[in-house]
């Protein structure tokens, strides 16, 4: 994230001062390292890292100081209002990328070993078992509800939970056969936690996971799914950045569409279908910055990335798109005497 912020400004002829995640500070600083072995001059790439105790009070300082004249923001849509709030004193220009709890459609007519793609190794790798397990679903672009046609839920869930089974292996990131880490935050395996209990609770079935592991040193949670999932559990309307997805069953294309749609977010959404006139309409109607059609990677060095509603606004990335964030247009009107 702070590759995609720093490169747009450094080549707009901006100089940034980047204050990293509390709990993430090292790959920033490690970027500053490289840039002065580079030769980048002192002053020009700037790490701040600091104590998540002081965080608000650095971000308010840097969101007010007059030698600032933009701030780019990832992270939760709460924090993202507070830092608008205090840009909008100085008119500061801001780009936002919130909160994601992002939909992925299947309909009957997928291919579902696509839909599912279990082979982590490819170069490819794209849908939903890469999409929601990497960073043990700590992404903002990750799926998190699900909504599966019921012609093919049944045989959908089975598939997915078997694969996911048989490719996410649990560890250390070091470790040899590891496919996915831990989280974070102690937290964050408290949320997941919370959820399935929930979920449980209105009904849900664990096809597979659904407990911490208490035997490993650091923040784990097993890969779960859970099926039977409804609109009044909280992973419905929580986004969860953990490794925790549910099955939802829908009839038609336009229930799914609602309620794909029936959420404050807006970041991404996913639809596999072998239907292009079906694929055209998501592409329309599914409300979100960012749409992967039959594919759950929608984030690429020349796509613009970002998204709409209470997912922000703004794009980062992208050819022209990213580095316009960070250039003022202006209007030079001459009249040349004499001529005109």
């Amino acid at each position: 994230m702070v590759l995609r912020k720093a490169s747009a400004a450094l080549a707009a002829g901006c100089t940034m001062v980047a204050k990293p995640s509390p709990e993430t500070p090292l790959s920033a600083l490690t970027l500053a390292y490289l840039a002065e072995k580079a030769g980048y001059p002192k002053g020009v790439f700037n790490v701040m890292p600091t104590t998540l105790a002081n965080t608000p009070a650095l971000s308010e300082a840097l969101c007010k100081h007059p030698l600032v004249k933009k701030v780019s923001f990832t992270g939760s849509t709460r924090v993202g209002k507070i830092l608008s709030a205090h840009c909008a004193d100085s008119l500061k220009k801001l780009t936002l990328e919130l909160g994601g709890n992002c939909p992925f459609l299947v309909f009957d007519d997928a291919n579902l070993e696509q839909a599912c793609d279990d082979d982590l190794t490819k170069k490819t790798s794209s849908a939903l078992i890469p999409l929601k397990f990497r960073h043990a679903g700590q992404a903002c672009i990750t799926a998190n509800r699900v909504y599966v046609q019921r012609g093919i839920y049944d045989r959908f869930a089975a598939l997915l939970a078997d694969k996911t089974r048989q490719q996410i292996r649990v560890g250390h990131g070091l470790d040899k056969g590891t496919t996915m880490g831990p989280l974070t935050v102690p937290a964050g395996v408290d949320k997941v936690a919370g959820q399935v209990e929930d979920a449980k609770k209105h009904g849900g079935t664990v096809l597979t996971g659904g407990n911490r592991i208490s035997s490993s040193e650091g923040y784990f949670f097993e890969p779960t799914i859970i099926a039977n999932a409804s609109g009044d559990m909280k992973v419905a309307s929580e986004e969860t950045f953990g490794p925790l997805l549910a099955l939802f069953p829908f009839d038609t294309e336009e229930e799914a569409v609602k309620a794909a749609n029936d959420t404050s977010m807006g970041l991404a959404s996913y639809c596999f279908t072998k239907n292009v006139d079906r694929i055209w309409r998501l592409f329309e109607n599914l409300e979100a910055g960012m749409i992967g059609l039959n594919s759950g990677n929608s984030s690429a060095a020349e796509s613009p990335f970002g998204g709409i509603k209470d997912s922000g606004f703004g794009k980062e990335s992208g050819k022209d798109v990213a580095i316009n964030e960070y250039l003022i247009t202006k209007t030079g009107t001459l009249t040349i005497e004499g001529q005109y």
